[in-house]
């Protein structure tokens, strides 16, 4: 399943890169970053922050996808206990239908 990158407009992920909870967000993070969508210039920039927590930290890693239409999906990874196939599967779904809405508007 692909990632809908013409959708997707920011993302804020946090999370202790030491965690093993944390894979899915490290994963996704990078197949977000691709020579595609760094350059601001770009028709498919997407804007990614990343708050990496000490390696002690307690606190569980969880996303924010922003889409294009003004859609934001908080996903609690950590609390979820998602998988990288979770996290791919929620955002093209909201992706899919995006871009669907945005071809019917022409």
């Amino acid at each position: 399943m692909s990632l809908p990158l013409t959708a997707i407009a920011s993302l804020r992920a946090t999370y202790n890169p030491f965690s093993p909870l944390s894979r899915s967000c490290r994963i996704f993070v990078s197949l977000i970053r691709t020579p595609l969508t760094v350059p601001a210039a770009s028709e498919v920039h997407i804007d990614v922050q990343v708050t990496q927590l000490p390696r002690h930290s307690t606190q569980l890693p969880e996303m924010t996808i922003g889409f294009k239409g003004g859609k934001e999906l908080k996903l609690e990874v950590g609390k979820r206990q998602m998988k990288i196939g979770d996290v791919v599967e929620e955002v093209a779904r909201i992706g899919r239908v995006i871009e669907r809405e945005q071809a019917l508007k022409g």
